[in-house]
């Protein structure tokens, strides 16, 4: 018999409902903040779980700070370790760190809905903004039926990565199949979402001359950086005039990007016996691509990272800087970004009172968050780059540099010096994996008081540039 609606039991689960969507819709009714807060709350749920002693091989608990910085890492999709994944972590540890690079590529506020949806009976329209402010070009009113795509993409790409890994180490490298399938799997989550761990000590360094591996891996990383609004773009518009001025930017300026990113490694690597100098001339375009790949959002690396030229690592930095694309799985600036900042370059070089891209004219609000975020992208890498040097009298400023930009722009590319961090160092980075992350003005926005409106503007007058 159907409970009737006084039952104890049944007004005890309305209640519990009814409470949960009010606290939620509360929780999420300013996306903004909840962006920042439960990325740093499910960054210390993941600290936690891996400074148990069964996350570790020896069965040793670790210290906090590494613990929080394996986490923050993981959650933001960075790829920085102080501790080898393989030979340090247990199978719970890598589960741990692998559920961590899953969650952080899909979006927190993706996840969060997800789960919400599976316990409640409704999902309020402040949550629906939750989830709008982790994905841009997702509405309130269409959030349900994208984020079952958004999983539904996500999980096919990962799974075909992983099903051609599987055959391929099992057929071309002579892997076991059950060793074949950690390996396939871990690389897959890894990939998609550009976190830059692998289970091998090397990295990818052993398979540096592998076409079949390395291409399908390059791939699926670009498919998660370029972001899922610019596929889905491509998917129902069919066409290069059609597709939104946003889709255009990003991929052209991933195509810009990555083939000068590939020409000018294969030329400053050349010679270098260290990193590319022996190699026969395919291996060098398969890994100077690989190196442009992987720079802007990923992380992996089939060369020794401490053994490029200065003039590499130098491009290499502003390769990470500038990042993937805007709700995809990098980091950075982003692509759309920095192209707008060189479009309102372009127009002021040209006299032009407008920004302006294939016959579409940009925003003052996209053009005044553009210089927003390289700004402050700027201050806080060269703010906190000077403090980590001072703090770090032990080692070289330009690998400390180095590792400053991967950590904000969430790379993950390291010249091996990580663990050699002081733990107020580990802390700056952990601080610049997180703003990376969350992005510059979603967490100083989070930060500042909720702002009024001006119903005023005071005279306007110019001011001497240059």
């Amino acid at each position: 018999m159907a409970e009737q609606p006084h039952h104890p039991e049944y007004l005890v689960e309305r209640l519990a409902v009814g409470t949960l969507d009010r606290l939620l819709n509360l929780l999420f009714a300013r996306p903004v903040q909840a962006v920042a807060m439960v990325f740093f709350i499910v960054s210390l749920i993941g600290a936690g779980a891996l400074s148990l002693p069964l996350a570790t091989e020896s069965g040793h608990p670790v210290r906090f700070v590494d613990a929080w910085f394996t986490a923050v890492s993981s959650l933001c999709i960075t790829g920085l370790t102080v501790f080898d994944v393989a030979s340090h972590w247990s199978a719970f540890g890598e589960t741990v760190i692998l559920g961590l690079v899953q969650i952080g590529g899909l979006g927190i506020m993706s996840a969060s809905v997800l789960i919400v949806a599976m316990f409640s009976r409704t999902m309020g329209f402040g949550i629906r903004r939750g989830l709008a402010a982790e994905n841009s070009g997702i509405t309130p009113g269409n959030v349900r039926p994208l984020l079952r795509l958004i999983i539904g993409f996500t999980m096919a790409v990962e799974a075909a990565l992983a099903i051609w890994l599987l055959f391929w180490l099992v057929i071309g490298h002579g892997f076991a199949v059950d060793d074949a399938l950690r390996h396939a799997a871990f690389m897959a989550i890894a990939s998609f979402n550009n976190a830059g761990m692998t289970l091998w000590p090397d990295n990818l360094m052993a398979f540096r001359s592998d076409w079949l591996f390395l291409v399908p891996v390059m791939a699926t990383i670009m498919v998660g950086s370029i972001g899922y609004p610019v596929f889905r773009d491509l998917w129902t518009q069919r066409g290069w005039r059609r597709i939104s001025l946003h889709g255009r930017l990003t991929l052209l300026g991933f195509a810009i990007l990555l083939a000068g990113g590939t020409v000018l490694f294969i030329i400053l690597e050349w010679n270098n016996a260290a990193t590319m100098g022996a190699m026969p001339a395919h291996e060098h375009i398969l890994n100077g691509l690989f190196l442009s790949v992987t720079a802007r959002t990923a992380g992996f690396n089939t060369v020794d990272t401490a053994a490029l030229t200065d003039q590499s690592l130098m491009l290499a930095s502003f390769l990470m800087f500038i990042g993937g694309g805007s709700a995809g799985t990098g980091g950075g600036i982003k692509v759309g970004t920095a192209m707008i900042v060189l479009l309102i370059v372009w127009s002021e070089i040209r006299s032009k009172p407008d920004v302006e891209a294939f016959g579409r004219r940009i925003g003052d609000h996209n053009q005044r968050r553009a210089v927003a975020v390289v700004v402050l992208g700027a201050v806080l890498v060269m703010g906190m780059g000077y403090l980590l040097v001072a703090l770090s009298p032990h080692l070289q400023p330009r690998e400390v540099m180095f590792e400053t930009i991967s950590a904000f722009s969430t790379t993950g590319l390291s010249t091996g010096i990580t663990a050699q961090f002081t733990d107020p160092g580990k802390y700056l980075l952990i601080f610049l994996m997180f703003v990376g992350r969350v992005g510059p003005i979603t967490l100083f926005a989070a930060l500042a008081t909720r702002g009024k409106p001006v119903f005023y503007h005071y005279p306007k007058e110019e001011v001497l540039i240059g």
